[in-house]
């Protein structure tokens, strides 16, 4: 049986950001019923933080923390609505409720505030993203920042990492088949790329993907860069262990179908 998993890229919500394309995702969703649904890090961009990684000395600044997390309730609450609300129904109409498994991947940027604690322990216990998003209240679950969760024996990871760190740069899509023998999918990129490898001794075809992001339309801090970003969801089917063929909804497609 195939099973379809709904991979949701690099999000990186800010507080001033429209988040209107979190209210077409969760339409594509109810229209699609993947089996999972996989957000695979970066959800938050969390720029309180990011003065903390380039100076130590520094410390959070905690009130446009609080408002960054507010906007990723916010989005978590658009994208879960369409779903909440088929699920109220079907159980009014004692059908069977469509409940896909919901995975919440720690990214790089989530990890700031990790680095941050680990620093500075003042707030340790009072505030981390998966309390603060409350993904247990809402049924996700949380992986950590470098590892992975399987499905079907499929690999979702923020970013694969080598014995030094993080893959990067111009072949990032190929250095991932050498960090595992098993097939992977991966975010932080925000580029839509694929690989595949015969792994010698091994019965299957490893397969790598990179998911691209899903982007509001324009960031300020790429203004007047070049960028090769595709800003998109993708739905992987998996009709055996180790193996997948993939669907792409760009966030232009999802635009024109249902806004």
């Amino acid at each position: 049986m195939t099973r379809d998993i709904l991979v949701i890229g690099d999000c990186h919500v800010e507080e001033t950001q429209d988040l209107s394309r979190f209210s077409l995702l969760s339409k594509h969703i109810v229209a699609t019923k993947p089996d999972d649904i996989v957000i695979i890090g970066d959800f938050l961009t969390l720029n309180a933080l990011s003065a903390w990684d380039r100076d130590k000395r520094k410390k959070m600044e905690g009130k446009r923390y609080q408002k960054e997390i507010e906007a990723g309730n916010k989005a978590l609450d658009l994208l879960m609505a369409d779903m909440l609300k088929l699920q109220k129904k079907q159980r009014k109409n004692k059908e069977k409720q469509y409940k896909p498994n919901l995975i919440f991947i720690e990214g790089n940027h989530e990890d700031r505030l990790t680095r941050y604690l680990d620093y500075d322990p003042t707030f340790e216990g009072a505030i981390g993203v998966e309390k603060d998003l409350r993904l247990k209240e809402r049924g996700w679950k949380w992986v950590d920042y470098r590892d992975y969760h399987y499905i079907n024996e499929i690999g979702f990871t923020h970013i694969p990492h080598n014995t030094v760190s993080p893959i990067a740069g111009k072949y990032h899509i190929h250095r991932a088949t050498d960090c595992t023998v098993k097939s992977v999918v991966y975010g932080h990129t925000h580029k839509l790329e694929t690989a595949c490898k015969h792994v010698e001794g091994m019965d299957h075809l490893q397969q790598v993907l990179s998911v691209g992001c899903f982007f509001q339309e324009h960031e300020e801090y790429v203004k007047g860069r070049v960028t090769h970003y595709w800003k998109g969801v993708v739905t992987l089917h998996s009709y055996k262990p180790n193996r997948f063929d993939i669907d792409t909804m760009s966030l232009g497609a999802m635009r024109r179908k249902y806004a």
